[in-house]
């Protein structure tokens, strides 16, 4: 247990030394929120689904916050840290890689409920949102969605030996999520293939919840959501634990 809560802390000073992933998540993404909020005043009669688009104003820079920090922020480490031979001295300790990628995980989660907290703040008290909240709902669709895809994140960085090979797969993905999720384009404007589509997109489903959660509406009603994020939370978790290498 000592040496799990070391590395976390580790971890933890690592990615407060990346600039990168310190920019994107206190800076960038209240910077999205902002501009969603001029586009929102701009256009506030528009219905999106039965809801104002003010009303869906932070939910879609969340999914994008988790997404990014599940996808970039967790594989590429673990990519970067087997290509240096990182991952071979901690083969020589008595950590697991249960634990290696927990501590990661652990650390990653706790930075972007962080955001997560700060982007809350900003739409309430700059925007004046008064969405019907239920603070647990919020908490359990944040939580199950990151848990989702950090497992993505995972498998991703399980799968693959170089970093290169790692980043172009996670771009590829991040930016096919962005698009086909309904953060980017609104789901009600996707052509019907693309809806089809989207089905596929684990960030539908986060996005999804944390929509619901956001208007107060609850999550336990979606049980598709919640079956397919807990199955990829599940099954991607397994499968990066099987196929982890150290080298």
């Amino acid at each position: 247990m000592r040496g799990f809560l070391y590395l976390t802390w580790v971890e933890m000073l690592l990615f407060l030394r990346e600039w990168q992933a310190v920019f994107f998540s206190f800076v960038f993404l209240p910077m999205l929120l902002f501009l969603f909020g001029a586009i929102f005043r701009t256009h506030p009669g528009v219905e999106l689904g039965g809801f104002q688009q003010g009303d869906l104003l932070l939910p879609i820079p969340l999914a994008i916050g988790i997404a990014s920090n599940a996808i970039y922020t967790l594989s590429g480490p673990l990519a970067v840290y087997r290509e240096r031979g990182i991952l071979r001295r901690f083969q020589a300790t008595p950590l697991r890689p249960y634990a290696v990628l927990l501590a990661q995980g652990v650390v990653v989660y706790a930075m972007t409920m962080l955001a997560a907290l700060l982007l809350i703040g900003i739409a309430k008290f700059s925007f004046g949102l008064s969405a019907a909240v239920n603070p647990w709902a919020m908490w359990g669709a944040f939580t199950l969605g990151s848990t989702a895809l950090l497992s993505l994140g995972f498998l991703l960085g399980s799968l693959f030996p170089t970093a290169r090979v790692t980043y172009a797969v996670n771009s590829t993905l991040f930016f096919g999520m962005i698009f086909l999720s309904g953060t980017a384009i609104p789901w009600e404007l996707l052509p019907p293939f693309m809806k089809g589509v989207a089905q596929f997109v684990p960030l539908t489903y986060v996005l999804d919840l944390l929509k619901h959660a956001w208007l107060g509406q609850g999550i336990w009603p979606l049980s598709q959501d919640l079956a397919v994020l807990s199955g990829i939370t599940v099954g991607g978790t397994a499968l990066a634990a099987a196929l982890f290498r150290w080298d």
